[in-house]
């Protein structure tokens, strides 16, 4: 696992936004800020196929699923899930989450605990808004979902959970998409049944087991906000002149908030692609096939990028919108054409529901945890000195 901030200093060392790191044989070309954003997200040099190493792609995101696809049969897929995580739906299962979190008012607040809460709140909102019925869930799947994304940066105890609880909801994504398309379960209208009734390019269905798989690419990420939830708590607990303000000062405030929540904290240390042809990189030559590490974490704290950036600040995203190359938390570019997460609105809403409700309905965060930058993907945990 690469710590979050080893790539940044390596290449502050260097002078330079690209290097190559590795072994011999098996070296990668790292690339960073919005020159080497631009550059990875483009698809005429770069693909996703095979790009992620497959025990990693097999526990986080499921073998078949559109992570790993390029082309036109990327953007296919990619119109499905743009289709049923629009803004609108977005407000939608955020709307879902508050009155989950209204029922924990007065609560104290710990950002280790917070995690667990936030897991339970956005598991049942985004079930609930999927049309997955009570009935047709298992009682841990909410922790299954969690436990994916928690062990997929470590090959020891976390990674194997991790791959159990995979094997798990996966099995039961598979069955419930069955069951949909045989009429045992009444779905109809829901984004359940848009999976179900999916068809690729081929105008075949997808296979259960990958529809299954692309069920889970929704609820998944909508549960993993959890980690932001978390560090919404630190944050308030750094800085609590911000508590006043985001509780009066309206969307906006807690819109940059939720921006800056996503800057300044680390969830992933680095993206993955493979050089679609031999391409020149600030004059290191990457082979057809190469791998190609994009920085995130070192580009959104990158002071070349952002003025003082380990300062947590909202303003800088006050009445601006960020270049979608330099703000590149859940991927970089336009989500309609390319390669950033398009359930990344999901995340800002859910990230103002939970905010606002720490600052009006819960006490002051007293008490902060330290979180491991050689973790992945880290949060805060007890016991981790701050």
């Amino acid at each position: 696992m690469i710590p979050y901030p080893y790539l940044l200093r390596r290449r502050r060392k260097a002078g330079t936004d690209t290097l190559d790191v590795g072994p011999p044989g098996q070296r990668m070309t790292v690339v960073a800020g919005p020159a080497g954003a631009r550059v990875f997200y483009d698809e005429t040099l770069m693909r996703r196929r095979g790009a992620i190493p497959l025990p990693l792609r097999r526990v986080l995101f499921g073998v078949g699923a559109i992570h790993g696809l390029d082309g036109a049969d990327h953007k296919q897929r990619k119109a499905l899930f743009l289709s049923l995580l629009t803004p609108a739906a977005a407000r939608e299962i955020a709307a879902l989450a508050a009155p989950r979190w209204q029922e924990r008012a007065g609560d104290e607040v710990d950002p280790a605990r917070l995690f667990d809460e936030a897991v339970d709140v956005h598991s049942a909102a985004i079930l609930e808004w999927t049309g997955v019925l009570a009935s047709e869930t298992y009682p841990e799947l909410h922790r299954d979902l969690i436990a994916m994304v928690d062990g997929f940066g470590t090959l020891g105890p976390r990674y194997v959970k991790a791959y159990k609880a995979r094997r798990r909801s996966e099995r039961w994504a598979r069955d419930l998409i069955r069951a949909v398309r045989r009429g045992r379960v009444e779905v109809l209208g829901t984004p359940l049944a848009a999976i179900a009734g999916y068809r690729g390019r081929d105008g075949a269905p997808l296979p259960a087991r990958v529809a299954g798989v692309e069920l889970l690419n929704v609820i998944r990420p909508t549960v993993a906000v959890a980690y932001f939830v978390a560090f919404a708590a630190d944050a308030l607990a750094a800085h609590p002149e911000l508590r006043g303000r985001l509780a009066e000062g309206g969307d906006d405030v807690l819109e940059a908030f939720a921006h800056e929540l996503r800057r300044y904290y680390p969830f992933v240390p680095v993206l993955p692609a493979k050089a679609r042809c031999p391409v020149s990189l600030e004059g290191r030559r990457v082979r057809r096939g190469g791998r190609v590490l994009l920085d995130v974490y070192g580009t959104l704290h990158d002071p070349t990028v952002w003025v003082d950036p380990e300062r947590f600040d909202l303003e800088r995203f006050l009445g601006v919108d960020p270049d979608p190359f330099a703000f590149v938390p859940q991927g970089g570019g336009d989500p309609r054409t390319g390669h950033r997460c398009p359930g990344e609105r999901v995340a800002v809403e859910l990230i103002k529901v939970a905010a606002a409700h720490l600052v009006t309905n819960r006490p002051p965060v007293r008490s902060r945890e330290g979180y491991p930058l050689d973790r992945m993907p880290t949060r805060p945990l007890a016991g981790v000195r701050p």
